[in-house]
């Protein structure tokens, strides 16, 4: 059976994010949904390591993300938005771009709640990201 101690296990878990640091994104792949969910709110003390190490990958973890674009979670989807989708190193994926074009213009209620559409506006206006 796979070691997981890199996958937290409390809020507080900076040990596991530490460990996930120095994994390579093809040993954690399978991991990836669990370790997103830690990014449900970015007051938890492993959401900003964890969204870091993911950082270089936003296209390479494309599925995932479109998972939670397309939730009914607001908050979840503004987290991601804000402190991964948004500091991606690469041009987002036209996938990414589409469904944070709809978040933008066609907000549901939630996403409008949470702020969601706002967050997905500032990252089309980045050319750098959608450009």
């Amino acid at each position: 059976m796979k070691n997981r101690d890199f996958i937290p296990t409390s809020i507080y878990d900076i040990a596991a994010v530490e460990r996930l640091k120095k994994m390579s994104f093809e040993s954690v792949k399978e991991d990836i949904p669990a370790l997103l969910e830690w990014l449900q709110d970015t007051h938890w003390d492993v959401a900003e390591g964890i969204a870091k190490y993911f950082e270089p990958y936003v296209n390479e973890i494309k599925q995932e993300l479109l998972f939670i674009l397309n939730s009914s979670d607001g908050m979840w989807k503004y987290f991601v938005m804000y402190i991964l989708i948004g500091r991606s190193r690469h041009k987002l994926n036209a996938e990414l771009i589409e469904i944070l074009r709809r978040i933008a213009e066609h907000p549901s209620d939630i996403d409008s709640e949470a702020c969601a559409n706002e967050a997905a506006k500032e990252i089309l206006m980045n050319e750098f990201l959608c450009g």
